[in-house]
């Protein structure tokens, strides 16, 4: 991969390219795929890596295996934390990689392949398409621990799911199947084969025809209709059209369209 900068610390979330998607997997089966500081600054080296790579078109993130997506934080990590200014570094910095995936300026896909668990949730909430397979079980039991969310978790769930659907969610701190997320809009599709991975690729596929600047516009647009007030947004989104209708890869779309053939897209 073209700018790839590899980290001693990528191991224990590898990384396959599948055409034009990156899939990133994390790989600590054996302690349920939780997020420790390591997987964390893992994904930050990772992103690094594909910074500017115009033949990218979307990033899958899972977990090894078929049963845990993700469970959250890494309990035996958390167990050597002495002070609040230590805690405050690790929720920041697992903060910064969810902040890292909306930057992106391709899709980010979670191919949910099992439990997703307290912070495993909002790591799928970091993604901006969710797949699950029919197994898999999703619960924020933080509450029943003492504890909340602290990675953007509780405010990108009102956001997408509405506040009474969140409190529903929180408040009852209970595990929902893969169809039952689907109902309440927590995910978007549910791979019945089990298959969470293939389903985001064959999604990702069909972003293969979008120009990459106007893939990167649309997220930025989609993300403020969301999270900025609506002023702010219509701005934003005028100002990316007319970044984008004097780009060469436009112009390439309305000559191909004149000669009825598939544009040749080169991000710029």
């Amino acid at each position: 991969m073209a700018g790839s900068r590899r980290s001693p610390l990528v191991e224990i979330v590898t990384q396959e390219r599948r055409g034009s998607a990156l899939v990133l997997t994390i790989n600590r089966p054996q302690a349920g795929n939780s997020m420790s500081a390591e997987v964390s600054q893992a994904f930050l080296d990772i992103l690094d890596g594909v910074e500017g790579d115009t033949t990218l078109r979307a990033v899958i993130v899972t977990g090894a295996g078929d049963r845990f997506f993700c469970t959250g934080g890494d309990v035996k990590r958390y167990a050597l934390i002495e002070t609040k200014d230590q805690l405050r570094d690790m929720m920041r910095l697992a903060s910064t990689v969810f902040k890292r995936f909306e930057a992106l300026p391709v899709p980010v896909i979670a191919a949910i392949n099992g439990y997703a668990i307290g912070g495993g949730v909002e790591l799928l909430l970091g993604a901006d398409i969710r797949v699950a397979a029919a197994h898999a079980e999703i619960g924020l039991p933080q509450i029943r621990l003492g504890i909340i969310t602290a990675w953007g978790g509780y405010e990108r769930l009102v956001r997408d799911i509405g506040y009474s659907r969140a409190m529903e969610i929180v408040m009852m701190g209970e595990r929902v199947s893969a169809a039952e997320a689907k109902r309440l809009g927590l995910i978007n599709a549910v791979a019945e084969d089990g298959d969470a991975v293939g389903a985001a690729l064959e999604m990702a596929a069909k972003f293969d025809k979008a120009a990459p600047m106007a893939l990167a516009g649309a997220k930025r647009v989609l993300l403020g209709a969301a999270t900025l007030p609506p002023e702010e947004a219509e701005e934003l989104a005028i100002e990316t059209v007319v970044e984008l209708w004097f780009t060469d890869d436009h112009r390439e779309a309305e000559k191909a369209f004149a000669e009825k053939r598939d544009p040749v897209f080169k991000g710029k």
